[in-house]
């Protein structure tokens, strides 16, 4: 490093930890905890909206983009048009190596610019889809969506905020209200697309609006968690040339990966602990499933024969079974443990599937149809969300955020070769049966991989996480 970069670095890391001690010193205000509460709410909201919106119309813009409006002068079938989309969405997915290392700056910056700058990039996302005139332009909304919302800062917020003994609890509940929230898209459906299927631009813009609103709300009345704090201002503490010794001394040593944040980092320390490399493994082949099990719903439904409307009575339904199923997760995970969540949700998930298929074939009662297909993927969700919980409960605090980007960046394998495995599928398989013949198996065998190789984190105390390698 040159004299000028040292000497810049040094003295930006002053004033980072002036800040930061003004801050702690300052503590928070009156009623805090409950201002954070609801700003978490709000943007778990949007995010699950973000994350499901374009999924329930994707049999509306197929049709528009590639039925109706042939791309590269070729009309498409549906499920041509399908496949293609998702083949593109594969490709998107570069984006998705770039978004660890964006994570990683919350172990330097703070928990709050990346929540803020996360939750306006989403509204973005939403308002370009909304003013999107063709397909090029729909998929740079879809891009930048699918580049922010699953940037977790607040989970990151509920874990280093919450008490040890009623974390699941606490993340549990926040969750499944935010998931409650995914009830805005059939309204938004029913109230401005109707049983008129080309209107489905309308539905993006609220989710938008209310993305800016949440994103100035955080500016002004977040702080960095105290977990954060802590840990940077000791570290910020130590002369800057001490701690180039440090690191130094102890490049030749394991435990010298846990003080240094970076993604590239973060992966060492991953696969060097055994426990850490079987749970990413795990949740790799997990993740394999999540395109047939997340992605498709809806258009299963449409080539199944369901009509708009049914279709939008579905999906009241959904979000209501999805939340209720996450409220009692955090109960049971606090009370048995991660590991037996995961896998009877695991189990759940792959009967609510088949059930789901089932149902869609012989055209039940779409509130029916809405409830096996929010076991199904609220199952999904939780076994996949409890695997990063127990990622965050297993690394020190340091590096957990550049240890949840680097999770992030491996998951992109499975996601891949899941997506790829679709798209080839439904070239040949109805949409429906593609989905259930990816998404079973793999969840299935992943939960019993964590289930016999994986240690239990219950209870786990991060403040004190990194004694062990």
């Amino acid at each position: 490093m040159s004299s000028k970069s040292k000497a810049r670095t040094i003295a930006s890391e002053e004033k980072q930890l002036k800040k930061l001690t003004e801050r702690q010193a300052k503590g928070n205000y009156k009623g805090y905890f409950f201002v954070l509460i609801f700003l978490i709410g709000l943007v778990n909201i949007l995010d699950e909206v973000t994350s499901n919106l374009s999924v329930s119309v994707q049999s509306s813009f197929i049709t528009e983009f590639f039925v109706n409006n042939p791309m590269f002068g070729k009309v498409y079938t549906f499920e041509e048009g399908l496949s293609l989309h998702s083949t593109i969405g594969v490709v998107s997915y570069v984006f998705g190596l770039i978004t660890p290392f964006y994570k990683a700056l919350a172990d330097k910056w703070g928990r709050k610019p990346l929540f803020a700058m996360s939750t306006l990039g989403m509204a973005l996302g939403l308002l370009i889809i909304y003013l999107s005139p063709n397909y090029p332009v729909f998929l740079l909304g879809y891009g930048i969506i699918g580049f922010f919302f699953g940037h977790d800062m607040q989970i990151i917020y509920i874990l280093e905020e919450a008490p040890d003994k009623f974390r699941a609890i606490i993340y549990s509940v926040l969750k499944s209200l935010g998931i409650f929230g995914v009830v805005c898209i059939p309204v938004l459906r029913d109230m401005l697309m109707g049983n008129d299927p080309t209107l489905w631009r309308r539905i993006f813009l609220a989710p938008a609006v209310v993305g800016v609103i949440a994103a100035g709300l955080v500016v002004i009345f977040a702080k960095d968690t105290k977990v954060f704090m802590s840990e940077r201002i000791a570290y910020l503490s130590i002369p800057y040339e001490e701690r180039q010794r440090q690191k130094e001394l102890q490049k030749a040593e394991k435990k010298a990966e846990r003080n240094k944040s970076g993604v590239f980092n973060a992966v060492k320390y991953i696969f060097a602990n055994k426990d850490t490399k079987y749970l990413i493994i795990s949740h790799i082949i997990f993740d394999a499933g999540m395109p047939a099990i997340a992605l498709y719903y809806e258009s299963s439904m449409h080539v199944a024969g369901m009509s708009t409307a049914d279709i939008t009575k579905s999906m009241f339904v959904l979000p209501i079974v999805y939340a209720c199923l996450t409220f009692l997760s955090g109960f049971i995970a606090d009370s048995i443990g991660r590991k037996k969540l995961i896998v009877g949700a695991s189990v759940l998930s792959a009967a609510g599937f088949i059930l789901f298929a089932i149902g869609i074939n012989n055209l039940w009662n779409p509130y029916l149809i809405g409830g096996f297909c929010g076991l199904y993927q609220g199952c999904y969700w939780i076994g996949r969300d409890y695997m990063n919980i127990m990622m965050t409960e297993k690394v020190p605090t340091d590096i957990r955020a550049s240890v949840v980007g680097a999770e992030g960046l491996l998951v992109i394998i499975g996601l891949v070769v899941g997506y790829i495995l679709a798209v080839v599928g439904m070239l040949v398989m109805p949409v429906y049966l593609t989905c259930l013949v990816i998404a079973v198996p793999v969840v299935i065998i992943a939960a019993i991989m964590l289930a016999l190789y994986v240690k239990e984190t219950k209870g786990a105390n991060l403040d004190e996480i990194g004694a062990e390698v």
